[in-house]
């Protein structure tokens, strides 16, 4: 990669991107690296065909704004492609990605943050008695919820509330409940321990339940 000028760098997504080339849908990812390694933009143009939404997703529910999302994205694989050369590949492909793209997308939000509102999540935790028994803030699930979940303004809402959780629970939430990876890739992109993942998407999942509940109960 050492052969492109740093003006190539500025437009080495689209070139790929309108690069015609041979199909190379079936290649494993690994492959893909080694191409990528022989300077094989037809290569470069498969990893944004299996990869762009996706980051672009993720980025996009990380700052929870769209030019910040696409800006995010599009330094995301600039990266992939100018440090493919030092990929050591201790980790799958999508793992790395994934690692360049939500710290690409949590730098976005680390320069705005005076204007994010971030809602404490312990105040949607469950407290308990003194005997142990969990102490309700509304009442448990109800049928009336599911109902809710079907309506289209608290799609909206959710989006809000998801992007209201602290980034190191909102990481955690969206790359395992959105994008669908298990915890040990969540650990491997967020370079925490598995049992941390889990807790901290215990938690997120919980904060948004009561979200939900209390909007449910004051709806019906």
């Amino acid at each position: 990669m050492d052969r492109l000028s740093p003006q190539a760098d500025a437009v080495v997504v689209d070139a790929a991107r309108r690069h015609a080339g041979p199909d190379d849908s079936s290649l494993t990812d690994r492959q893909l690296v080694a191409r990528l390694k022989q300077g094989d933009e037809t290569a470069f143009e498969e990893v944004l065909r299996r990869y762009e939404l996706k980051v672009y997703s993720l980025t996009r529910g990380v700052v929870h704004n769209e030019d910040d999302a696409q800006d995010a994205t599009q330094e995301t694989f600039l990266s992939v492609f100018r440090n493919i050369g030092r990929f050591k590949e201790r980790s799958t492909l999508s793992t790395w990605i994934y690692r360049i793209a939500m710290n690409a997308a949590l730098m976005k939000l680390r320069k705005r943050r005076r204007d994010r509102t971030i809602v404490p999540i312990d105040e949607y935790m469950p407290s308990f008695a003194e005997d142990g028994h969990r102490v309700a803030v509304v009442p448990d699930w109800h049928p009336a919820v599911d109902q809710v979940l079907l309506n289209k303004e608290l799609a909206g809402l959710l989006r809000r509330w998801i992007a209201e959780l602290a980034p190191e629970y909102r990481s955690v939430f969206l790359l395992r409940d959105q994008e669908g990876l298990d915890n040990e890739e969540v650990a491997a992109i967020l370079k925490l321990s598995v049992a941390a993942v889990k807790s901290r998407l215990h938690r997120a999942r919980l904060y948004l339940r009561e979200r939900v509940k209390k909007y449910a109960y004051a709806h019906n």
